[in-house]
């Protein structure tokens, strides 16, 4: 770039003073001391829909959204957008790394990882859980669906009562929510004992189908704590309604049965997407 100075005027840059005050309209730029007197630290500019404004600071362990183009960014919780991190720590000797997955609702159960000359500490983001926009208790004989959303929302022990005691063929439990979800995350408050199968399945507009598993904690219910269970999303999944709500709906449905001799009841469920 080069600058023309007029002679017998300044010679340094440093004595060139811009006027701020000038209206800068039809430069993209308006009021830009005005902007720069109001601000206080924290605050961040940005191009507006006709010039450039100020966002003031958002409340601590806020994130900077984008809303794309044409929307002004904002500051916004970080809730649907981030739900653990692995930690990855070091594990000398032997120059490996162990790795502990921190135990947050909607993801696997803490894991142990040895990495032999590992030279690299990564995060692994996930989507935050979500409460459940529906859960459902489902007898399937007599066929009866009834609502217990609320008590998979809220922390009261053992409120959920994850499959009807005695069992059969056909009973199980389902999780809804207004959009697609990859996992779902169980806290089991009582364990169940005796002998039946799990199968978690969809609605695909025509019938209920076997979801393809990534992995699953929750031992057919049969075990207690924080339980989760991550499938592939499928691509012909249907809302359907179930007591009264319309969802897209994953179900653990009882499908082999020979005995139960404690009711699995669970405490507190979540639903999370990526």
């Amino acid at each position: 770039m080069t600058l023309l100075i007029k002679s017998n005027a300044v010679s340094r840059l440093s004595q060139l003073t811009i006027d701020a005050d000038k209206d800068w309209s039809g430069k993209a730029i308006t009021n830009l001391k005005g902007l720069a007197v109001g601000m206080t630290q924290g605050d961040l500019f940005f191009r507006g829909s006709a010039a450039i404004q100020r966002l003031a600071p958002g409340i601590a362990g806020q994130f900077l959204i984008t809303r794309g183009a044409a929307a002004n960014p904002e500051w916004g919780d970080y809730a649907g957008r981030v739900e653990r991190i692995l930690f990855l720590s070091s594990s000398i000797p032997g120059k490996s790394l162990s790795a502990i997955a921190t135990s947050i609702p909607g993801v696997q159960s803490p894991l142990s990882l040895s990495v032999q000359n590992a030279g690299l500490v990564l995060a692994t983001p996930y989507a935050s859980p979500l409460a459940c926009g529906g859960a459902v208790y489902h007898d399937d004989s007599p066929l009866v669906d009834t609502d217990e959303t609320a008590q998979a929302n809220n922390a009261t022990a053992n409120d959920m009562h994850l499959l009807p005691s005695p069992g059969a063929v056909g009973d199980g439990f389902y999780f809804g929510l207004n959009n697609l979800f990859d996992r779902v995350a169980i806290n089991i408050g009582t364990a169940g004992a005796g002998t039946w199968t799990i199968t978690w399945k969809y609605y695909n507009g025509v019938t209920w189908t076997a979801l393809t598993i990534k992995t699953d904690e929750t031992s057919h219910f049969r075990t207690s704590g924080l339980k989760g269970c991550h499938w592939v999303r499928p691509v012909d999944w249907a809302a359907t309604p179930i007591a009264g709500m319309n969802l897209y709906w994953v179900k653990a449905e009882i499908t082999a049965y020979t005995n139960m001799t404690t009711q699995p009841l669970g405490t507190q469920a979540w639903l999370g997407r990526y």
